[in-house]
């Protein structure tokens, strides 16, 4: 039986203590400075990390998708450490070309049995729980098969909704899809944002709010028909991009009005953070992946 070996990037942001828990790979995506390249969670440990940088530098900053050869690093780093098969699960090939290069390297890597990879049509924690269940799943034996099988009815089920205090930062950096019309040329507003994860994983436009209040009131919205149509548990997730108090208190509130949904608490890094900016908030829902190992 093979030992399986889950491979993640830094952009998925999953915390050092529950990749250290599960074993779980990490490539650092990188963040461009004019000429100057430094790796997420080694050069810059957060996104109010690098507000502070582009304040210093007066410039902003830029991303790129890693190298093939730090995804080799990882696929060597775990044959060291005794893996002999391996799954690669990058953030959504519609955010980013690492989903792509990951796929180049798996598809012709031959120092393991067997190489996969899985586009997670995510980011943050969104693909970063995949990458955590499917870690689950190899430490107790399941099969690559299964896995896989596991993470496409994970990812079927998951659904978003994120605002952002300035569109400017997706619309500069090419990741706003679809939707521009419906925030374009509006001042003052909080734009409203999802993920087609059932298509192609991109950032779209659907909704806008005055305040940041107003933007939950939306999201509790969205979440109260995510749940009147599914009959499974729901584990959810608050992120804040650099506002940890706002992120508190949208987990308090959403935990007193949603007692059956298991919230947990997460942030958006530097990498995303380049594309969202700062202050930047959000809530993602799936199944409850601990359903399914």
């Amino acid at each position: 039986m093979s030992k399986i070996a889950i491979i993640s990037d830094s952009a998925s942001t999953i915390p050092a203590t529950l990749r250290n828990r599960y074993h779980i790979f990490q490539v650092n995506d990188p963040i461009i400075f004019g000429d100057e390249v430094y790796k997420e969670t080694i050069d810059i440990q957060g996104l109010g990390q690098l507000v502070k940088m582009m304040k210093e530098k007066n410039m902003v900053a830029s991303t790129s998708q890693p190298a093939p050869g730090d995804w080799e690093e990882a696929l060597n780093a775990a044959k060291a450490s005794g893996y002999d098969a391996a799954l690669i699960i990058p953030i959504s090939s519609g955010l980013s070309g690492a989903y792509q290069t990951a796929q180049a390297v798996a598809s012709s890597y031959d120092g393991m049995t067997e190489v996969c990879d899985w586009d997670s049509k995510f980011a943050v924690m969104g693909s970063g729980l995949q990458a955590v269940m499917a870690a689950v799943m190899a430490e107790n034996g399941r099969s690559m098969a299964d896995i896989l099988t596991s993470l496409e009815t994970l990812r079927e089920t998951f659904d978003v909704r994120f605002v952002v205090n300035d569109i400017s930062h997706l619309q500069r950096t090419g990741r706003l899809s679809r939707g521009a019309a419906l925030v374009g040329g509006l001042l003052n507003i909080k734009p409203i944002l999802s993920m087609d994860i059932q298509g192609e994983g991109k950032i779209g436009a659907v909704g806008k709010a005055r305040k940041m209040s107003g933007a939950l009131k939306e999201i509790k919205i969205a979440l109260n028909q995510y749940l009147t149509q599914v009959d499974f548990p729901v584990r959810a997730i608050v992120v804040d991009g650099n506002d940890p108090k706002l992120g508190d208190k949208w987990l308090k509130d959403l935990q007193a009005e949603y007692p059956t949904v298991k919230f947990e608490r997460g942030e958006l890094g530097a990498y995303i953070g380049v594309h969202t900016g700062d202050g930047a908030m959000g809530v993602l829902w799936a199944r409850d992946w601990e359903t399914l190992v």
